[in-house]
């Protein structure tokens, strides 16, 4: 029996969808990176300067 009716999403359609993921999920990998990266040197500098403060402090 065959269905009269074409599919709603061919298999083209996912594919496309499935490309866009991976890409949408690199870009946000990339980013999430980038934030854990610039978060981290805003630590270092931040302990840093708290370690001047304190030794300011010491003396």
């Amino acid at each position: 029996m065959k269905n009269k009716y074409p599919p709603l999403i061919t298999r083209a359609d996912i594919e496309a969808i499935h490309r866009g993921n991976q890409l949408n999920r690199q870009v946000l990998q990339a980013g999430l990176n980038n934030l854990v990266k610039s978060v981290h040197e805003g630590n270092q500098q931040s302990a840093e300067l708290i370690k001047e403060v304190t030794t300011k402090w010491k003396n």
